[in-house]
């Protein structure tokens, strides 16, 4: 189907899935298309980190890079479209996407929001998504909103039926959805106790927030709904994906979130307080709530997710050392304030918590060469074993196995204290246009070049030839300095230098200096366009 004013821009290529045009039959055609655990997936915001909303191809495409290392094959893009460069680098890359237009209708969530404006503007809105983006061959499903207040009520059915018609009529080769969060609401139960699907009857796909214990109570009572999991929390990732393993009518998950992004601040902080689950006082600044962070780097939520998709069949992390006792507490969407460090100056003795991440059935933890400890596992303990031990520097090394057989090992080693810097380019060779990007990570290492992992060092930087440099800061998330500065500390002994060709041929040369640290320089060839 080709609406009238689509836009061609895009490649008209086949689509990763097709779907039947047989809306009578929604979850046989759905079922037939995908297979259990396919839509392995992310909730992002629109940012970039650093750069802010800037959407430059580059880091459109790094972001699509580094959710594909982790072993997402889809986004979702919520709760607005995606820029075009952002749709180029999944269709080139092949990353799937949900595209999802609307944060609210009729009803409103904040002052001054579009619910002002949906009235007279929902239709424009909606044609203008899809003739732009109709062509990428990587958007495989339409949301039609997010946790809409309206939901299941009678005008919010009659706004559903009218946002589902009215795609159908711009775009009848796709499946559509809305992210639905109402627990026990409207859209599975009716006021007399019994099911209703008027929440969910114009869909093809029952998109569920957070909704976790619904899924077989739902399947039940509804044998030919197709569920996907349109937002979910972190800790949850192991029995989520047992579940859609052994469920055809459940096509997959997107867990919120893939990255840290710019606003609701804090909402996945861990402290030693009582978490509000709202959003965190100043200077908190950012989600950090996401599997990546805000400079891209894994964060530990994204080592058991790696297990679970089958990426690496063991990991290892330790929470950092809690004053005598305290204990810490997580909003929903939290983690354990943990590192891939067993470097804990000032810590000897004390019990540590050590993480280790696994699908096997049995795990062995060394500390310098001696089995201090081993579990086994079943799959009540989601694929997490937690032990406690005194610490003392030096390697700690988990094994895991199956079956009596070893799968897997990992290795942390007590690091020694900061010496130099080290800089590492995603690229070295770049484009001399304005569209291209090298992300340039600064680590701090002691003299065997082990990264310190709780380094925090004022970072000077000075960049001169055919590049510029547009951001420069870490991944703290109550780190308020500025990104556009020469000058920045490291966090979790790292940080991230962003620079930009200038449009002219040649080479650029970025230097980061530190007090009593060995400085680092590298070389960046800014190539013909």
């Amino acid at each position: 189907m080709q609406p009238a004013g689509r836009r061609s821009g895009a490649r008209p290529d086949d689509r990763a899935v097709r779907y039947p045009p047989d809306r009578g039959r929604r979850a046989a055609g759905v079922e037939d298309q995908w297979r259990p655990g396919e839509v392995a997936g992310g909730c992002i915001h629109h940012d970039n980190g650093h750069l802010g909303a800037a959407a430059i191809d580059r880091a459109e495409e790094r972001k699509v890079e580094l959710l594909l290392a982790r072993g997402y094959n889809a986004v979702r893009t919520s709760h607005n479209p995606p820029s075009t460069a952002f749709l180029n680098a999944c269709d080139r890359l092949g990353m799937l996407v949900m595209e999802e237009p609307f944060d609210c209708w009729n009803v409103g969530k904040n002052p001054d929001d579009y619910a002002l404006y949906f009235k007279d503007h929902w239709h424009d809105d909606l044609a203008a998504m899809v003739g732009r983006d109709g062509n990428h061959p990587s958007v495989i499903l339409w949301s039609i909103g997010n946790e809409i207040p309206e939901t299941g009520t009678p005008a919010g059915v009659e706004t559903a039926r009218m946002l589902a018609d009215a795609l159908r009529r711009l775009d009848d080769t796709r499946p559509i959805t809305q992210a639905i969060n109402t627990a026990n609401g409207p859209d599975v139960t009716r006021a007399d106790g019994r099911p209703d699907q008027a929440a969910t009857q114009f869909l093809d796909v029952a998109g569920y927030n957070y909704k976790l214990f619904a899924y077989e109570r739902d399947h039940a009572r509804f044998p030919d709904r197709v569920f996907v999991g349109t937002e979910s929390y972190p800790r949850d990732v192991d029995t989520i994906w047992r579940r859609t393993d052994q469920s055809a009518w459940l096509i997959g998950d997107f867990v919120w979130t893939a990255m840290d992004y710019l606003g609701e601040s804090g909402i996945g902080r861990s402290d030693l307080a009582t978490p509000d689950p709202s959003r965190a006082p100043y200077p908190w600044f950012n989600g950090y709530c996401g599997d990546i962070d805000i400079i891209g780097q894994q964060k530990p939520q994204s080592l058991l997710r790696d297990v679970v998709w089958g990426l690496s069949p063991l990991e290892l992390a330790v929470q950092r050392p809690l004053p005598e006792g305290a204990s810490e507490r997580m909003t929903p969407w939290g983690w354990r304030d943990e590192l891939q460090s067993w470097t804990w100056p000032g810590a000897e003795g004390r019990p540590l918590s050590v993480a280790i991440y696994t699908r096997g059935d049995h795990v062995e933890l060394l500390l310098n060469g001696k089995l201090v400890a081993e579990r086994t596992l079943t799959e009540k303990d989601a694929s997490v074993a937690q032990i406690i031990l005194p610490y003392a520097p030096g390697r700690l090394v988990a094994r895991a196995y199956r079956a009596g057989r070893r799968i897997g090992e990992r290795m942390l080693e007590t690091a020694g204290v900061a010496a130099t810097l080290r800089l590492t380019a995603d690229r070295s060779r770049l484009r001399a246009d304005r569209d291209d990007l090298a992300f340039v990570t600064v680590e701090v290492t002691d003299q065997a070049g082990r990264l310190v992992p709780d380094a925090v060092h004022v970072l000077r930087s000075a960049i001169r030839g055919s590049a510029e440099l547009v951001a420069f800061g870490n991944a703290n998330p109550r780190g308020v300095a500025s990104f556009q500065q020469p000058v920045a500390k490291s966090w979790h002994g790292r940080a991230l230098a962003v620079c930009r060709p200038t449009g002219q041929s040649g080479r650029a040369v970025l230097t980061v200096e530190s007090e009593n640290l060995r400085p680092a320089m590298i070389s960046l060839d800014c190539a013909g366009r």
